[in-house]
Protein backbone atom coordinates (compact mmCIF):
# COMPACT_ATOMS: atom_id res chain seq x y z
CA UNK A 1 0.00 0.00 0.00
CA UNK A 2 1.75 3.00 -1.18
CA UNK A 3 2.19 6.23 1.65
CA UNK A 4 -0.20 8.88 1.79
CA UNK A 5 1.06 12.09 1.05
CA UNK A 6 1.29 15.07 3.29
CA UNK A 7 -1.08 17.54 3.25
CA UNK A 8 0.04 20.88 1.06
CA UNK A 9 1.28 22.77 4.53
CA UNK A 10 3.58 19.89 5.19
CA UNK A 11 4.41 19.66 1.59
CA UNK A 12 5.72 23.37 1.07
CA UNK A 13 7.61 22.49 4.63
CA UNK A 14 9.30 19.33 3.37
CA UNK A 15 10.04 21.03 0.03
CA UNK A 16 11.55 24.27 1.25
CA UNK A 17 12.70 23.30 4.46
CA UNK A 18 16.32 24.62 5.02
CA UNK A 19 16.86 21.20 6.70
CA UNK A 20 15.29 18.51 4.52
CA UNK A 21 17.79 15.80 3.56
CA UNK A 22 17.89 15.03 -0.08
CA UNK A 23 16.76 11.49 0.69
CA UNK A 24 13.34 12.63 1.98
CA UNK A 25 12.99 14.91 -1.07
CA UNK A 26 13.70 12.12 -3.19
CA UNK A 27 11.20 9.34 -1.57
CA UNK A 28 8.15 12.23 -1.76
CA UNK A 29 9.43 12.64 -5.23
CA UNK A 30 9.19 8.98 -5.97
CA UNK A 31 5.55 9.27 -3.95
CA UNK A 32 4.12 12.14 -6.28
CA UNK A 33 5.65 10.48 -8.80
CA UNK A 34 4.28 6.84 -8.36
CA UNK A 35 0.18 9.17 -7.33
CA UNK A 36 0.51 10.26 -11.44
CA UNK A 37 1.56 13.89 -10.07
CA UNK A 38 4.38 14.43 -12.07
CA UNK A 39 4.65 18.12 -11.36
CA UNK A 40 4.86 17.99 -7.63
CA UNK A 41 7.62 14.87 -8.48
CA UNK A 42 10.08 16.82 -10.70
CA UNK A 43 10.05 19.67 -8.22
CA UNK A 44 11.14 17.20 -5.31
CA UNK A 45 13.88 15.93 -7.59
CA UNK A 46 15.20 18.82 -8.41
CA UNK A 47 15.34 20.15 -5.68
CA UNK A 48 17.08 16.79 -4.40
CA UNK A 49 19.12 17.44 -7.33
CA UNK A 50 18.43 13.83 -8.10
CA UNK A 51 19.61 12.91 -11.97
CA UNK A 52 17.54 9.59 -11.93
CA UNK A 53 14.38 11.08 -11.03
CA UNK A 54 14.87 13.97 -13.44
CA UNK A 55 15.63 12.13 -16.24
CA UNK A 56 12.65 9.75 -15.67
CA UNK A 57 10.97 13.56 -15.84
CA UNK A 58 12.28 13.91 -19.00
CA UNK A 59 11.20 11.00 -20.49
CA UNK A 60 7.29 11.75 -19.24
CA UNK A 61 7.32 15.09 -20.64
CA UNK A 62 8.53 13.85 -24.18
CA UNK A 63 5.54 10.88 -23.86
CA UNK A 64 3.36 13.22 -22.31
CA UNK A 65 4.34 16.17 -24.94
CA UNK A 66 4.40 18.21 -22.05
CA UNK A 67 6.24 21.50 -22.74
CA UNK A 68 6.35 22.94 -19.43
CA UNK A 69 7.59 19.65 -18.03
CA UNK A 70 10.55 19.86 -19.85
CA UNK A 71 11.08 23.34 -19.05
CA UNK A 72 10.88 22.25 -15.38
CA UNK A 73 13.66 19.65 -16.23
CA UNK A 74 15.78 21.87 -18.35
CA UNK A 75 15.87 24.39 -15.51
CA UNK A 76 17.26 21.75 -12.71
CA UNK A 77 20.04 19.86 -15.54
CA UNK A 78 20.16 21.84 -18.38
CA UNK A 79 22.51 19.53 -19.43
CA UNK A 80 19.59 16.41 -19.92
CA UNK A 81 17.69 18.31 -22.14
CA UNK A 82 18.74 19.42 -25.31
CA UNK A 83 17.64 20.76 -28.95
CA UNK A 84 16.63 17.12 -30.40
CA UNK A 85 14.49 16.31 -26.84
CA UNK A 86 12.49 19.73 -27.60
CA UNK A 87 12.13 18.53 -31.56
CA UNK A 88 11.02 15.15 -30.08
CA UNK A 89 8.58 16.95 -27.60
CA UNK A 90 7.39 18.69 -30.70
CA UNK A 91 6.21 16.08 -33.00
CA UNK A 92 4.25 14.33 -29.84
CA UNK A 93 2.28 17.37 -28.58
CA UNK A 94 1.62 17.72 -32.48
CA UNK A 95 0.75 14.22 -32.79
CA UNK A 96 -1.48 14.41 -29.11
CA UNK A 97 -3.28 17.69 -30.84
CA UNK A 98 -1.19 19.47 -28.07
CA UNK A 99 -0.94 22.43 -30.39
CA UNK A 100 0.44 25.20 -28.13
CA UNK A 101 2.98 23.24 -26.34
CA UNK A 102 4.18 21.80 -30.12
CA UNK A 103 4.60 25.29 -30.73
CA UNK A 104 6.30 26.56 -27.90
CA UNK A 105 8.96 23.25 -28.23
CA UNK A 106 9.22 23.90 -32.05
CA UNK A 107 10.91 27.32 -30.53
CA UNK A 108 12.99 25.75 -28.11
CA UNK A 109 10.98 25.85 -25.25
CA UNK A 110 10.38 29.51 -24.98
CA UNK A 111 7.09 31.12 -25.30
CA UNK A 112 6.00 33.04 -28.40
CA UNK A 113 6.24 36.87 -28.28
CA UNK A 114 2.85 38.12 -27.80
CA UNK A 115 1.27 39.32 -31.59
CA UNK A 116 2.39 42.69 -32.19
CA UNK A 117 -0.99 45.44 -32.03
CA UNK A 118 -1.44 47.82 -34.87
CA UNK A 119 -0.52 51.55 -34.86
CA UNK A 120 -3.61 52.71 -34.34
CA UNK A 121 -4.48 50.71 -31.15
CA UNK A 122 -1.46 51.59 -29.28
CA UNK A 123 -1.73 55.13 -29.84
CA UNK A 124 -6.48 54.73 -28.61
CA UNK A 125 -4.87 53.37 -25.70
CA UNK A 126 -2.21 55.68 -24.63
CA UNK A 127 -3.91 58.68 -25.91
CA UNK A 128 -6.94 60.43 -23.55
CA UNK A 129 -10.41 60.96 -24.82
CA UNK A 130 -11.50 64.29 -25.76
CA UNK A 131 -12.19 66.52 -22.58
CA UNK A 132 -10.62 63.63 -20.36
CA UNK A 133 -8.57 65.37 -17.92
CA UNK A 134 -9.36 68.73 -18.80
CA UNK A 135 -10.79 71.40 -16.28
CA UNK A 136 -14.68 70.94 -16.00
CA UNK A 137 -16.63 73.73 -17.62
CA UNK A 138 -18.06 76.48 -15.25
CA UNK A 139 -20.18 75.10 -12.54
CA UNK A 140 -19.59 71.38 -13.83
CA UNK A 141 -18.43 68.36 -12.40
CA UNK A 142 -14.80 67.76 -12.52
CA UNK A 143 -13.85 64.31 -14.90
CA UNK A 144 -12.00 61.50 -12.44
CA UNK A 145 -8.31 62.18 -12.40
CA UNK A 146 -8.44 66.01 -13.25
CA UNK A 147 -7.19 68.63 -11.35
CA UNK A 148 -9.93 69.30 -8.49
CA UNK A 149 -11.61 66.09 -9.17
CA UNK A 150 -11.89 63.62 -5.74
CA UNK A 151 -8.83 61.74 -5.96
CA UNK A 152 -9.51 57.42 -5.83
CA UNK A 153 -12.34 56.01 -4.58
CA UNK A 154 -14.22 59.16 -4.30
CA UNK A 155 -11.93 60.31 -1.14
CA UNK A 156 -10.76 63.88 -1.44
CA UNK A 157 -6.88 64.61 -1.66
CA UNK A 158 -5.51 66.28 1.12
CA UNK A 159 -4.68 69.23 -0.83
CA UNK A 160 -8.32 69.68 -1.07
CA UNK A 161 -8.95 68.86 2.74
CA UNK A 162 -6.55 71.69 4.04
CA UNK A 163 -8.37 74.18 1.29
CA UNK A 164 -4.97 74.16 -0.82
Amino acid sequence: MARKLPKPLARRDILYGVDTPPDILIQRGTQYLEAGLVFDAVEFFARAGHRPGLAEMREAALEMGDAFLLRKVQEAAPDLVGAADWQTLAARAKELGKDTYAERAAAGGTPPPPPLQEEAKIEEVAAPAEGEGAAPAAGGTPSPGAPGAPGAHGKARKSEIQGG
